[in-house]
């Protein structure tokens, strides 16, 4: 299954951050390092329940928090991480009775860790513009 992510996406889809910037930063810049700082901690803690989830072979919840994590991470512009996010919300729908769902949660989460040190980039960036 992790064949079937694409590794010539983009880390970040920089025109869906910009777009964010645009809606949320023109007005008010600490609304978008809010947003970016919300998503940064939300994104982790989803990540910490997929693998409790996992662990407990609870899988609504994983698909609940597999689901939640492809949304926010799409909104965020991780398009890698939203890819990966839905292969295994997909996998956990079918209970991981494929097997498939650790690798799934690795590429998970190797794609957080990948989103999340260039989101803390633009955050980092944005603080000083």
């Amino acid at each position: 299954m992790e064949s079937r992510l694409d590794a010539n996406l983009p880390i970040i889809e920089q025109s869906a951050l910009e777009a964010i910037v645009d809606i949320f930063g023109a007005d008010d810049p600490g609304a978008i390092l809010d947003l970016l700082d919300t998503f940064l901690l939300e994104s982790a803690k989803q990540l910490e329940d997929i693998y409790t989830a996992f662990a407990g072979s609870d899988w609504s919840k994983l698909h609940r928090m597999a689901h939640s994590l492809k949304s926010s991470s799409a909104t965020f512009g991780a398009v890698r991480l939203s890819q990966a996010s839905a292969a295994l919300e997909a996998a956990a729908k079918g209970q991981c009775a494929a097997d498939l769902c650790p690798e799934l949660i690795d590429a998970v989460r190797r794609e957080h860790q990948a989103a999340c040190d260039i989101l803390r980039e633009e955050r980092t960036r944005l603080a000083g513009a």
